[in-house]
């Protein structure tokens, strides 16, 4: 091997090692966004899990005769007939 060609050799050694490490960059850069993205994502699954969790229970209680009663006095003010209605007035905020 002349001399000559050994610096040629080393430079495309440097520029092959040079473009790996550059198509490494890019993907890693994705990897550290999405780590970060996951635990948002987490979070925003465990919220809406309680929420559909509350509202399977509502379904469950409107199933019911007694559910459907209460949401219909709590709601709408209905009542029963032969049923007086007492309105107690709220008291306004003192500051």
């Amino acid at each position: 091997m002349s001399p000559s060609f050994r610096p040629l050799k080393v430079i495309l050694y440097a520029a092959f090692v040079g473009l790996l490490l550059a198509s490494y960059v890019s993907p890693l850069q994705e990897i550290i966004e999405n780590r970060g993205r996951v635990f948002t994502l987490r979070a925003d699954l465990e919220e809406v899990e309680k929420n559909n969790a509350a509202r399977e229970r509502l379904v469950r209680e409107l199933e019911t005769s007694e559910g459907v009663e209460r949401a219909a006095r709590e709601r709408y003010g209905m009542i029963k007939p032969g049923e007086k209605v007492y309105i107690v007035p709220e008291e306004p905020e003192k500051e």
